[in-house]
């Protein structure tokens, strides 16, 4: 039973929920038309007109639709919506309380007027109407307002309104957000709004924001609805910057904070702050401005503030790569913005930035017609003390800034103004400089102008027109007419203009344009340029200048016509002319080397080379891009010819094909190569003309091949093989060099080796150079005179000076080579004596390099005979000495070692020279002059050290001090035999022979042999050009040789004596005695022809004396022993019978003891019978002399 009760009531249920949701589809809701427009007329105040369907459903919410819906009258309606969609809380509209859960209006349209007397109507009364209706949620599509200003007969309007509705009721609170679009720009809304309270205000809150992010305005306050509605509040505005692309370019929003009265006929915003940047507190405007609306509209505004700056450059960006920041901001100002109605403007700032300068001060006083602005005055202050003054018109020329009007600026220092465009010096000659400038200004679209300008400075006027082009075709165009100024004041007019060379911001800013310039006299790279005329045009392709010419510039005289094609950077110039140089030393011609870039090296090469006086012609080639310069005239005091072809013309000179032509001859060939720096003495002995060529052709990527000689006559030094030029202009090749010349003295010179005499020679070697700091001759081969030689010579520039060196072989050197090349060919002249008078300072000047070059020869001679074997040496120089050093030679069987230099050059006339030699077991034939060879013989081992100064050789040799020792093996000399001792020893006769006889027979014994000795040491000095060697002691086989010996340098004369003395020889005869032996040998003459006498007398005299006493010794020692023979003959006697006595005592007591014996045997002996004695012999023994017999003075000979 229960369960058919659940069916009943479900089926019940269902039948309800049925008929809900079917019934009301079958009602006409139109029917009730009527009651549903009076339901929405009671609410809005207005009449509503629903003229399209009508449909109601009740479930499962109720909703309501109907379309075309118009509020007011038909004909001007306030309000239409094309659909309108309605849902409605179930149960409050069972109740009659219309909660609108979701509202749909779908093309909703409002339109609101503002009448003549600028009252707010809208056709609709919704001041307390409604209560009943609440909307929830409420959806607004594609709706729009038209706001219509009968004042001023303008209609503001805005379409495409979308958004969500919220409202407890039509006098609030409700709130809208949407997006809607304007003028074709789309925004975003949101509005706010409380309820209202008794008196109609309610508090609002409005925010619009343009789509994309530009912009957003906030606004809160109160807003007081009626038919003169008015809002008081705060205003808020925010731009936002343009999207940066890198974080750098990154700014603050751009805002404004006011407080805001508007009304139908005024919006007032007064005490407003403005901030460019939002992230740049520091930086911000105040100001008040009033705007009346209506139909007499205008605006009143002043603007004050602080310090305004622009926001800072990318700190990335390349200066040098962008135009003058001035240039920038002309091209970045914005037209003025002009208000669609009259009004006032007044600006009032203490600083404003602009980025590359600021304005201090800054007053503006403007006025606007809606059309233009017209400048009262303007007046500002900028560095240097400076006063900038404009008054004129600004308008807006097709989206650009115009402005023309009058100009002045009046500056105090123009050293601290002129730091806006250009880097200033450390010794700024406008440094407290006034000057003025005045004229009329113009800018219009992309160019700025300056007319009839009036520049005052240096106590004068000049003339001035300015044309500035900064859009899409930037240039610069001036005239300028200056007067006559010194140097101090052309330095300070270059100081005050743009930098054009040293700053590529100039090209970058004018990369086209033109200049006309006219100057009375102008300093020029320090130099006065008379009747100066220069006038150009100037682009990215080509600079024309139509006329350059002066009179005078620093002793240069100028007169040309030029083209510049290409750029600035690699120009294409054509042009001709005549040049004209005065002087050696003209100034100009120094300004005209640095500002060419020249390399010192080649000015060093050119100095000489003016007076010149040269016409050029610079013309493009007949066939391709080639050009060719030509170049004829006099340079100095020679023809000068040249000849460049450019395979691509000038501006590819240094990496396309070029050949060079060139040719100098010259009669005096001294001066010619003076003037190009190649020595003061001619190169090439004889005067026939100089001729100099040059032939090249190349590039400088892969280098240049060509010859360049240098000849005269027969003589030549030539050049055949590469050439590269450096950057820095250093030249440097590899090739053959070719040399023939009859006097190698001037070569010398030209390498730095000046006053070396060398002789001539035919030669060729491999040459390899980078510029003048290395060079390197290998493989040379040559001859000079009858003798080869060969090696390599290298050059290093170590500092300031180039060093070389290298190795040299030779078949053969002479003796006076070397002497000329160490001495000077000079020092060799004037031979009167021994040594030559020549001059040592043959140069007054120092020597320019240093070397050291290593000498090997086979032998070295002396008038063709050898002196030494094979020799090895080292030749060195260096700008205070030169020398031979380190050199040993074979000789005699031993080694020569030698070093010896000359010292110091300069202005003194006389050298210094010195050295030190060594000799090493030499035969003494070898060393010393045919006839010393003769009379002295050994092996000499010596050590010499020297020193003297003189203006000659022969004044050295008289100065000349130094010490030595020596040490001569095997020592001998002929002719003076220690044998002759011994032989006068044996002479007879002494006593009864002549004095001249002796000396006569001494002189033969000494001839006989050689005094010799192991070893002959000694030590010698020299002073006073004198070499002394003292006391010297050479003890020899059976003689000793003692003395003392002079040599005179300066005529080598010899002084000495030596003094021959037996050693270990005892004369048993006696005549010879060591204390009183001496042979004296006196030695005089020249070393070449030396005279050596005997003094023998001595000798003799000794003898002589000693042969005296030894007789008288003989006779006393015959006379002894004389006596002693009879002493002994008597003692001997006595002896004798003494002892005849003792045999016959002792024959006696034999005999007697015999007979005792017998006697004793017999008993009776027999008596002995007594012996018969022989009568005593006295006579004399054997080597006495008898009385009776001769005396014998001599012994005896066999």
């Amino acid at each position: 039973m229960l369960n058919r009760i659940y069916i009943v009531v479900g089926l019940f249920a269902i039948l309800v929920l049925a008929a809900a949701f079917i019934v009301p589809r079958f009602v006409q809701w139109g029917d009730h038309r009527d009651r549903m427009e009076a339901l929405a007329t009671g609410v809005l105040g207005a009449e509503v007109t629903i003229r399209g369907d009508i449909g109601f459903s009740l479930l499962p919410t109720p909703r309501l639709e109907f379309s075309d819906v118009i509020v007011g009258d038909a004909e001007s309606p306030v309000a239409s919506v094309a659909e309108v969609e309605a849902e409605f809380a179930l149960m409050d509209f069972l109740r009659d309380n219309y909660t609108v859960t979701a509202l749909v209006l779908r093309r909703p349209v409002v339109d609101l007027v503002i009448d003549e007397n600028g009252l707010f109507s809208s056709g609709v009364d919704i001041a307390g109407a409604g209560s009943g209706v609440a909307l929830g949620h409420a959806t607004i599509e594609n709706g729009g307002i038209r706001l219509t200003d009968l004042r001023a007969d303008e209609v503001f309007t805005a379409g495409n309104i979308s958004g969500e509705l919220r409202l407890s009721s039509f006098t609030g609170p409700f709130q809208f957000q949407g997006v809607a679009e304007h003028d074709g720009a789309r925004y975003e809304l949101r509005f706010n709004s409380g309820a209202a309270d008794a008196l109609g205000n309610a508090r609002v809150s409005s925010y619009l924001r343009e789509a994309s992010g530009a912009f957003s305005v906030t606004a809160d306050g109160t807003l007081a609805a009626g038919m003169a509605p008015k809002f008081d509040g705060t205003l808020l505005v925010r731009q936002a910057p343009p999207l940066a692309e890198r974080a750098d370019d990154i700014r603050g929003d751009l805002l404004l904070e006011s407080t805001i009265a508007v009304s139908t006929d005024r919006v007032l915003v007064s005490g407003f702050t403005l901030h460019p940047d939002e992230n740049r507190a520091g930086m911000r405007l105040t100001g008040a401005a009033s705007v009346q609306l209506g139909v007499r509209r205008d605006f009143d505004a002043v603007i004050s503030g602080g310090v305004f700056s622009l926001p800072p450059r990318d700190a990335t960006e390349m200066p040098g790569e962008l135009p003058y920041e001035f240039i920038r901001l002309l091209g970045e100002i914005p037209a003025p913005p002009l208000p669609p109605m009259p009004g006032r403007l007044g600006i009032d700032l203490a600083e404003m930035g602009l980025r590359g300068f600021a304005l201090r001060d800054l007053r503006v006083e403007a006025n606007t017609d809606g059309a233009t602005w017209t400048i009262a005055q303007a007046t500002a202050r900028m560095p240097g003390e400076t006063e900038l003054r404009f008054s004129g018109t600004l308008s807006n020329d097709a989206g650009n800034l115009g402005l023309q009007g009058d100009f002045s600026m009046r500056a105090a220092r123009l050293d601290a103004l002129a730091q806006l465009w250009r880097r200033p010096r450390e010794d700024n000659p406008l440094f407290n400089t006034p000057g003025a400038l005045e004229g009329r200004l113009m800018l219009a679209g992309d160019a700025f102008g300056l007319s009839n300008g009036r520049a005052s400075f240096a106590g004068q006027t000049h003339g001035l027109e300015l044309r500035l082009g900064f859009g899409a075709e930037p240039r610069l165009d001036s005239v300028i007419t200056i007067g006559a100024l010194d140097a101090a004041q052309t330095a300070a007019l270059l100081a005050l203009l743009p930098d054009a060379g040293g700053d590529n911001r100039f090209a970058v800013s004018f990369p086209d344009g033109s200049f006309s310039v006219t100057a009375q006299s102008i300093d020029i790279a320090g130099l006065p340029a008379r009747d100066l005329v220069a006038e150009a045009q100037w682009s990215p392709n080509a600079v024309r200048f139509s006329r350059l010419a002066s009179s005078d510039w620093g002793g240069l005289r100028l007169g040309s016509t030029l083209r510049l094609a290409g750029n600035l950077a690699a120009p294409r110039i054509t042009g001709s002319g005549q040049v004209g140089i005065a002087a050696a030393d003209a100034p100009g011609l120094v300004a005209l080397h640095e500002m060419l870039g020249v390399p010192y090296g080649w000015q060093e090469a050119l100095a000489g080379a003016w007076p010149a006086d040269l016409q050029f012609i610079l013309a493009d080639a007949e066939e391709g891009p080639g050009q060719v310069l030509t170049l004829a005239g006099r340079l100095g005091v020679a023809d000068f010819d040249f000849r460049a072809e450019m395979a691509e013309g000038l501006p590819a000179i240094a990496d396309a094909d070029l050949r060079l032509v060139a040719s100098l001859e010259a009669d005096d060939q001294a001066a010619v190569l003076e003037q190009f720096g190649l020595g003061a003495g001619p190169l090439f002995a004889g005067d026939e003309t100089l001729v100099a060529s040059l032939f090249v052709e190349g590039n400088s990527k892969y280098g240049f091949d060509g010859r360049a000689a240098l000849g005269q006559g027969s003589q030549s030094i030539g050049y055949f093989g590469r050439f590269d030029i450096a950057a820095n202009g250093a030249l440097s090749g590899e090739g053959t060099l070719d040399v023939l010349v009859e006097d190698a003295g001037g070569l010398a010179a030209l390498v730095g080796v000046t006053g070396a005499g060398l002789p001539g020679f035919d030669a060729s070697a491999a040459l390899r150079f980078d510029g003048a700091r290395s060079l390197a001759l290998s493989d040379i081969s040559g001859v000079s005179g009858d003798s080869g030689f060969g090696g390599d010579i290298a050059m290093q520039r170590l500092g300031q000076l180039p060093s070389f060196s290298g190795a040299l072989r030779a078949d053969r050197l002479d003796i006076a080579g070397l002497a000329a090349a160490l001495f000077g060919g000079d020092a060799l002249l004037g031979l009167q004596d021994t040594w030559p008078e020549g001059p040592l300072a043959a140069s007054a000047d120092k020597r320019p390099s240093r070397g050291d070059i290593a000498v090997e020869a086979d032998e070295i001679t002396a008038n063709g005979v050898q002196r030494l074997g094979k020799t090895g040496f080292t030749f060195s120089w260096n700008p205070e000495s030169i020398g031979i050093d380190r050199l040993e030679a074979q000789v005699g069987g031993g080694t020569l070692g030698l070093d010896v230099g000359q010292c110091c050059a300069g202005s003194l006339a006389e050298r210094s020279i010195s050295g030190r030699a060594t000799l090493a077991g030499v035969d003494l034939a070898a060393i010393v002059p045919p006839p010393v060879a003769a009379g002295l013989s050994g092996r000499v081992a010596a050590g010499l050290q020297f020193e003297g100064t003189g203006q000659s050789l022969a004044d050295v040799m008289r100065t000349m001090t130094g010490e030595g020792n020596f040490a001569i093996a095997d020592f001998a000399a002929r002719g003076l035999s220690t044998s002759v001792f011994p032989a006068i020893a044996g002479f007879e006769d002494v006593l009864n022979t002549e004095a001249d006889a002796l000396e006569t027979l001494i002189g033969l014994a000494l001839a006989r042999g050689d005094f010799t000795a192991e070893e002959a040491r000694g030590a010698f000095t020299i002073a006073g050009g004198t070499a002394r060697l003292a006391n010297l002691i050479v003890e020899g086989a059976g003689g000793r040789l003692a003395g003392s010996l002079n040599l005179v340098l300066d005529r080598l004369g010899l002084d000495g004596t030596f003094v021959l003395t037996p050693r270990d020889y005892v004369d048993p005869t006696g005549l010879v005695e060591t204390d009183s032996a001496r042979i004296l040998a006196r030695i005089s003459g020249t070393l070449p022809v030396p005279e050596i006498r005997f003094d023998l007398s001595e000798m003799v005299a000794a003898i002589q004396v000693r042969a005296n006493e030894l007789e008288v010794e003989r006779l006393e020692v015959l006379r002894l022993e004389d006596a002693e023979r009879q002493r002994a003959a008597a003692e001997e006697r006595n002896r004798l019978i003494e002892e005849q006595r003792r045999r016959a005592a002792e024959e006696e007591a034999q005999r007697l003891e015999q007979e005792r014996l017998l006697q004793q045997q017999q008993q009776v002996p027999a008596a002995p019978t007594p012996p018969t004695l022989a009568p005593l012999d006295l006579g004399y023994q054997p080597g006495v002399t008898r009385p009776d017999q001769p005396l014998q003075l001599l012994p005896p000979s066999n």
